[in-house]
């Protein structure tokens, strides 16, 4: 299997706050700084990547580099782990964290074949000076519209809901604002249809024609851009080994599959009833309860101090009741 790492910079911003009691949003342990690490305060995946390396490296973790999971398939008490190379790896339990830029998900309509999904965009310089279309009207989506514009091209953004109209405080359901701070110096190159749920794509002879769950349509002269987010669920590891749906693998409160025990998810993937863990500063904080919770199936004793370390550091997440995000101004 291919795990990607988001070409595009979508982390949260990073600074070396650890001193003061909280840790930097993209760490994912509570004594390093992504920001320290590697100087950038919205850090590309691949200079994140390079974050990731220096941790594993102090941690001194075994990695195998360039070798995929072809499958993973139950035996008695175990799994075994089928790999690229034909090696055969077992294991009493499997966390599954390939991340989702892998498996771009395209609306299931009919015409999706005529769109294109921005995780596809290499670049933006082949892009003709013509009016262009995205569908998805939150990160992603402005992403798109907002690179479209720096280089003068104007865009109309059709979206059932769009995150800079949400009122929500929780950042999952509005944009980030470094999102918008980017587009409102390009405001005027990017419109924006609210209340579009697109059901169909029809090519015409030089056009798309767009139509829409209100039954009204409307004529897009270049492909459409999909800005439809992901579906770890597509890959045929997290599809066998998890109860899927509304295209999001079931898990139980532990984060385990409701299908094989013993696999757990970790990753953006991971959703609560409203509880989207879909930022890395939210999903990092239940690498150490999983850990506790692993520990506990292997009757190892938890050191109280690290629990501790992880709970001062707001690392520790293990009641989905605390996620509300309320602010009154």
């Amino acid at each position: 299997m291919r795990v990607g790492i988001r070409r595009h910079t979508s982390f949260p911003p990073s600074f070396t706050t650890n001193g003061f009691g909280a840790p930097d949003l993209n760490a994912i342990t509570p004594d390093t700084s992504p920001a320290y690490s590697i100087s950038s305060e919205h850090p590309s995946g691949k200079a994140y990547a390079s974050y990731l390396r220096a941790v594993s490296k102090l941690s001194h973790l075994p990695v195998l580099q360039h070798t995929g999971v072809d499958r993973i398939v139950p035996v008695e008490d175990h799994f075994e782990l089928i790999l690229s190379s034909s090696q055969i790896l077992e294991a009493q339990y499997v966390f599954v964290g390939i991340g989702d830029f892998s498996y771009p998900y395209r609306p299931d309509i009919p015409g999706n074949n005529y769109g294109i999904h921005y995780a596809d965009i290499q670049t933006y310089n082949h892009f003709s000076d013509q009016m262009q279309t995205v569908i998805g009207g939150n990160e992603a989506g402005f992403d798109v519209a907002i690179n479209l514009a720096k280089r003068g091209i104007p865009t109309t953004i059709y979206t059932t809901e769009s995150g800079l109209e949400s009122k929500a405080a929780d950042p999952s359901k509005r944009l980030s604002t470094f999102t918008i701070g980017r587009y409102l110096k390009y405001a005027d190159l990017i419109h924006v249809e609210s209340h579009k749920q697109l059901v169909a794509i029809k090519k015409k002879p030089t056009a798309f024609k767009l139509t829409f769950a209100d039954s009204s349509t409307a004529i897009s002269q270049t492909k459409p851009i999909f800005a439809t987010g992901f579906a770890a669920s597509q890959s045929p590891l997290v599809s066998s080994l998890f109860d899927i749906r509304a295209n999001r693998p079931l898990l139980t409160a532990m984060d385990e599959s409701t299908k094989s025990p013993n696999v757990f998810l970790i990753g953006p993937q991971v959703t609560h009833d409203d509880v989207v863990l879909c930022y890395i500063y939210k999903y990092r904080q239940r690498f150490a309860p999983l850990a506790e919770e692993l520990l506990a199936r292997l009757r190892m004793t938890v050191n109280p101090q690290v629990t501790q370390q992880y709970k001062k550091a707001n690392m520790f997440l293990d009641d989905f009741e605390d996620c509300d995000v309320n602010c009154q101004c």
